[in-house]
């Protein structure tokens, strides 16, 4: 394995070291690589919440996936907040009844993160993804075991504070390569791009590939 992506919306070309995110919108899934499937709070409707329920809980079924998510709680984009809280809770039981890590998309719900983790008390790891945060919030997640994925904008010093057991990098929706962003990391690190590589694998192999 090369440089690992955990979050990626793009095919990737090397499809065993990408986490390729999927959702109801694809037609079907990739027969090749590993890859999440999640209820993304953007497309939840009044409406629709069984539907995708019924959707994941037979895609997550799939011997490709390894992970449940993208799924979460954004406070600025959706529905109500109590409707998608209520989706995430379901999105977690079913990653705990299948043993799987989730990918969370988290929008000014720190707090409700930590509450719904601290009631659930999960066997899964939590990961989230595209963190942008500063270093109080990097911090209050990491002392509550959440793991935090980087992407191509994020705070440099949050991702200073977070350690190399706990980081995951990511492409998402950028066009810029896994590559570039690896090679940024390790020089804010200190580090060479090697050790990095290594730090992330071994995350990766120890969070994703528990079945």
């Amino acid at each position: 394995m090369n440089y690992f992506d955990i979050h990626t919306h793009t095919p990737p070309l090397n499809p065993n070291e990408a986490l390729y995110s999927c959702s109801f919108k694809d037609a079907s899934l990739p027969n090749t690589g590993i890859i999440s499937v999640g209820i993304h709070p953007w497309d939840l409707t009044e409406n629709n919440a069984e539907e995708l329920l019924h959707w994941l809980e037979k895609s997550a079924k799939n011997p490709g996936v390894v992970a449940i998510g993208e799924c979460g709680i954004d406070k600025l984009r959706g529905i109500s907040i109590n409707k998608q809280i209520d989706i995430f809770q379901k999105c977690i039981m079913l990653s705990e009844q299948m043993s799987l890590p989730v990918i969370i998309h988290a929008v000014k719900c720190t707090e409700e993160l930590i509450r719904i983790k601290k009631e659930i008390k999960p066997k899964m790891p939590w990961i989230i993804h595209g963190f942008r945060g500063k270093v109080p919030m990097a911090q209050s997640l990491l002392k509550h075991g959440f793991y935090l994925s980087f992407g191509e904008h994020y705070q440099e010093e949050s991702l200073k504070c977070t350690p190399l057991d706990k980081i995951f990098l990511e492409t998402d929706e950028s066009s810029l390569p896994i590559e570039d962003i690896y090679k940024k990391v390790a020089f804010k690190y200190g580090i060479t791009t090697d050790i990095l590589k290594k730090s992330v694998i071994s995350n990766a192999q120890k969070v994703l590939f528990l079945r």
